[in-house]
């Protein structure tokens, strides 16, 4: 091949790349935990993957989800209120088409027991993996927080401390 030819294919691959990488953005979402009320399931520092498109189906008990908060309910984090105000909280029943979500840890989370069952609009996205915590190699398993961290936070707001990557839990 000549020249030109080459940098024909590789200005195409760069474009597929780029193109791949938007796609993978608009679908999954890495969020970083910041708080406990997920503990023991997620711990402070780790890193969540979320599914932000196509989720609905997976929205069943058990489920661990990224949501906002009901409107006026403002998620603290310690003394000020948190950067973000995405939670994780794991689905613990589907009331009416709507959402009550849970704490893992409930001594350590703000959740439907305080504010009520959620409407599905609310729900950002579905954690389908923990990738690692912040504090341990890639290679290394951890235990994660209640909040996300990242790209994003969510919190699970109790006040107490930070959620995912932007939140409490």
């Amino acid at each position: 091949m000549d020249g030109l030819t080459l940098l024909g294919v590789a200005g195409a691959m760069v474009v597929l790349v780029a193109g791949l990488l938007l796609v993978v953005r608009a679908v999954l979402q890495v969020v970083g935990v910041q708080g406990d009320s997920m503990t023991p399931t997620y711990q402070h520092g780790d890193q969540l993957l979320v599914l932000r498109r196509g989720f609905r189906r997976r929205l069943r008990v058990g489920a661990v989800v990224v949501c906002l908060p009901p409107p006026g309910v403002i998620i603290p984090d310690g003394e000020r209120v948190a950067r973000s105000q995405l939670i994780v909280k794991r689905v613990a029943g589907l009331p009416d088409g709507r959402l009550y979500v849970l704490g893992d840890a409930p001594q350590h989370s703000m959740d439907s027991r305080m504010f009520g069952p959620l409407t599905p609009d609310l729900v950002r996205g579905v954690v389908v993996r923990r990738l690692r915590g912040l504090d341990q190699p890639p290679s290394s398993p951890s235990a994660s927080r209640d909040g996300v961290r990242g790209a994003d936070r969510a919190d699970g707001a109790d006040g107490a401390d930070g959620g995912p990557s932007g939140r409490r839990g």
